[in-house]
């Protein structure tokens, strides 16, 4: 309770009900710079879960206006440092006495989870330690709760907070926190990714030092580096070739591992003193299962070919649909759109905007995108951003029809794997095995005249909201009329005539109260 009293005051004191209007969940109203300013600082102000909240949220173009997204892209996960003797003791009480040589008092970079520092190992290697801050898990624990409690109501309560997904969003950060707080799922996402990016020989990933591997602390490779600006230094083919192959790694990690590097903004993707690029932070890792990551290949692939109907049919084989859902206007929405991001340098595209708009336009159509494809969104356009930096006249489209043909080669020796053929042969077979069993039951029951056909009425919420206002406005009739007919009576009684006096006062307020009803209904009286 006390929490949820600290939330609402830091809400209270940046503008939440205007915020609310210019997000469109009460009431409306134009998104402004300035609310998009303070709903981010309200954010800050409430730490650690509500920020990685807002970095979660800047992948909801569907969700947030535009001016939101820029906004909630600035997010600043900086916090005091804690002071070195508590970081030390959380050292000593989980790696030997002696693995360290040195530790610099001083650390390198400090956010609301974890804080590095410098250090040399006894072997005299450079490396880094990474520890989480103190007391941080009690604090993420609470928040979660809240946000859980909270989403679960919105859900209950509002259509647009279903199509929205709200308590898938809120699972969503809880499992993204829950990774983060562990550092040995982190060790393992970095080994990972360096695995799959061994074919990418400009793309570097700092190794784990094992066994300095805990929940609490992780220790890994140096490697000195700045980020990513205009002023890189870099010869222009030198630039290029970075810029393509840093592009082509992500797309691979999506579209045929189906394991990505899931946060790659400009402080985590560093360039190094010898010319590559090196991928820090692995605390946030997309996984997709496979049915999911072949969709999305081929999404990406129809997207690159410019086939709006494909397109089309792949999202709404992904996504969750409703009776409301305009399938044919997203259709032609669709083909309106596409042929924007062909035959376009990257200079002339905002970073993910492809993606973004294929989120804002199924969500007007009332077509409801997994979580995943947010993320997968969010982390295309921060790779293309970044490869902008380095090659402005990149084009991404262009890149992924190039990758095609090793996407399609590398699908079909996937599915052509003797345990991956037949144990797909094996699920297409088996509901085959019962249809003639299934065909001789129908059967037997339409002979024998036992047959039942159930019917379900959908969308039936209009229809019964009219129903109850009905039956509420004739029983209000019926209470006035019956409130009218007792004073009457009672006003014929001498003592009981202020009892008469307030029924006909109730009968008069509820009646004004139902005319007034009456009048807003929309249609004639």
């Amino acid at each position: 309770m006390k929490r949820a009293l600290y939330v609402t005051r830091v809400a209270r004191r940046g503008g939440i009900l205007r915020v609310l209007r210019e997000l469109g969940v009460a009431g409306s109203r134009p998104a402004t710079r300035e609310g998009a300013k303070e709903f981010r600082r309200g954010l800050e102000e409430l730490g650690t879960t509500y920020i990685k909240l807002g970095q979660l949220l800047s992948s909801r173009p569907d969700l947030l206006p535009d001016v939101y997204i820029e906004e909630l892209g600035k997010l600043v996960d900086q916090v005091p440092p804690v002071p070195f003797p508590e970081i030390q003791r959380v050292i000593a009480d989980d790696l030997p006495a002696d693995t360290f040589a040195r530790i610099d008092l001083e650390p390198l970079a400090t956010a609301s989870i974890a804080q590095i520092h410098s250090a040399l190992l006894k072997s005299g290697r450079d490396v880094i330690v990474k520890v989480r801050r103190p007391g941080i898990e009690e604090q993420i624990e609470l928040d979660l709760a809240l946000l859980r409690s909270t989403a679960e109501t919105l859900e209950r309560r509002s259509e647009r907070a279903q199509l929205l997904q709200a308590r898938a969003l809120a699972d969503e950060l809880e499992v993204h926190l829950r990774a983060e707080l562990d550092f040995t799922e982190e060790a393992h996402n970095a080994e990972l990714v360096a695995q799959m990016l061994v074919q990418f020989e400009d793309l570097v990933v700092p190794a784990v030092i094992r066994p300095y591997v805990t929940e609490r602390v992780l220790v890994l490779e140096r490697i000195d580096g700045k980020k990513v600006d205009a002023d890189h230094g870099l010869a222009a083919e030198r630039a290029q070739e970075l810029a393509r192959q840093f592009f082509r790694a992500y797309v691979h990690q999506v579209t045929v591992e189906g394991v990505y590097h899931a946060d790659p903004h400009r402080g985590n993707v560093l360039l190094s003193q010898d010319g590559r690029l090196a991928l820090v932070d692995f605390g946030l890792l997309g996984r997709l299962d496979d049915d999911t990551r072949r969709m999305l290949s081929l999404l990406l692939l129809a997207m690159a070919q410019n086939r709006a109907d494909d397109v089309a049919d792949l999202i709404l084989g992904m996504s969750r649909t409703s009776l409301d859902s305009d399938e044919a206007a997203f259709l032609h929405e669709l083909r309106r759109k596409l042929p924007r991001y062909h035959w376009r340098p990257l200079a002339g595209i905002r970073a993910g905007e492809a993606l973004a708009d294929l989120q804002r336009v199924s969500f007007e159509y009332g077509i409801s995108l997994p979580t995943t494809f947010a993320l997968v969104g969010k982390t295309l356009a921060q790779a293309d951003s970044i490869a902008r930096v380095l090659d402005p006249q990149l084009d991404p489209v262009e890149l992924l029809k190039e990758d095609s043909l090793e996407v399609m080669l590398r699908e079909g020796e996937r599915r052509l794997e003797p345990n991956q053929f037949f144990a797909w042969l094996y699920t297409q077979l088996q509901p085959l095995e019962r249809v003639p069993r299934r065909l001789g039951q129908l059967l037997n029951k339409l002979e024998t005249g036992t047959l039942k056909v159930g019917v379900a009425p959908t969308d039936m919420a209009d229809a019964e909201h009219a129903m109850r206002s009905v039956a509420n406005r004739v029983g209000a009739a019926v209470i006035v009329a019956s409130l009218l007919i007792a004073s009457a009576l009672l006003a014929r009684v001498h003592d009981l005539r202020w009892y008469a006096f307030g029924g006909f006062c109730a009968a008069f307020a509820l009646g004004t109260y139902m005319l007034w009803k009456i009048i807003r209904t929309p249609g004639e009286l």
